[in-house]
């Protein structure tokens, strides 16, 4: 039996996507990931391992082990965040350059409206498929 993928993302625009990074990791670090990220340490976990484990983790580890200022940590951990976005919507691009088709979900519209638009794009996929 071969299998049909259903590949879906969302779209939004370059501005609203570096509007959301920049106001998800304001939100992310003065919730407390600087203490999460001391509280990992004190459990045991490296900062090798950390600085392995993702772009947060990485650059709060760069900045408690005082290698980087706070704004700089900021900064890089910013731009680090905004490159990895680009490289999933040039990793979509590719994919859709290969012939797999992206059902595109609307970001800029309402959280309702993205979900219906998903449970209708599985619906028909899921009908297509029998």
């Amino acid at each position: 039996m071969k299998y049909e993928p259903l590949v879906m993302g969302i779209a939004i625009s370059r501005e609203t996507r570096r509007n959301r990074i920049e106001a998800r990791l304001h939100n992310r670090i003065h919730q407390g990931l600087i203490d999460e990220v001391e509280e990992l340490i004190e459990s045991g976990v490296t900062h090798k391992i950390l600085q392995y484990y993702g772009l947060e983790y990485r650059y709060a580890s760069l900045y408690i082990l005082g290698e980087l200022s706070k704004e700089q940590f900021e900064q890089q951990l910013c731009t680090a965040i905004f490159q990895f976005a680009k490289r999933q919507m040039t990793w979509f691009r590719g994919m859709e350059r290969r012939g797999i088709h992206v059902h595109w979900i609307d970001g800029e519209c309402a959280l309702p409206e993205q979900v219906n638009s998903v449970i209708e794009h599985i619906s028909k996929h899921h009908t297509a498929a029998k």
